[in-house]
């Protein structure tokens, strides 16, 4: 059963950015087993991707739950082993949340910076219009933050901002596969 908060009366996806990775790579893969996704993680030059076993296995049982990954039985040589692979509901929920531009425009960690790594996932025209509107949202975030009053994380948050809008420009102009 997929899971929807309406905002603005818009259905919003529901994944975390971890949650949203972690389909995303089981859709690259096929079928990928815990083991493989937390290794992923742990080699993830973000200290943001917790590749422990306290932090994956849970997330891949509650994702099973939801039903966005199917869980397979499988073995090597003695020993058993689940296969995931990603469900339709799954697909449908990894696609809203790779496509969702108000969270990928964020601030904090880039949640746009994870969704790139993914975006083979979806047609050149979806990603286009995501860069498209991530930008537009860019945009109305660089209103004056509340922190306003403070000189040193002002100036941190424009350029954080002009970091990103002159990332986005290049991705932009890139070819998408």
């Amino acid at each position: 059963m997929l899971k929807l908060d309406r905002v603005n009366g818009k259905e919003m996806n529901d994944l975390t950015d971890l949650e949203g990775a972690t389909l995303a790579e089981v859709a690259r893969r096929g079928t990928a087993t815990t083991y493989v996704i937390a290794n992923t993680f742990a080699e993830s030059p973000s200290e943001y991707w917790s590749g422990s076993a306290g932090a994956v296995y849970p997330l891949v049982r509650r994702l099973t739950e939801r039903g966005y990954l199917e869980a397979h039985a499988a073995s090597t040589g003695k020993r058993q082993r689940s296969d995931y692979s990603i469900t339709p509901a799954g697909r449908a929920a990894l696609t809203r949340w790779l496509l969702d531009a108000d969270r990928a425009a964020g601030m904090g960690f880039d949640p746009l910076r994870t969704r790139l790594l993914y975006l083979d996932l979806v047609s050149p025209t979806e990603v286009a219009t995501l860069l498209t509107e991530v930008a537009k949202r860019s945009e109305r975030a660089d209103a004056p933050p509340i922190f306003a009053d403070r000189p040193a994380a002002l100036c941190i948050h424009r350029s954080w901002w002009e970091a990103r809008r002159f990332w986005l420009q290049l991705i932009s102009k890139k070819p998408q596969k």
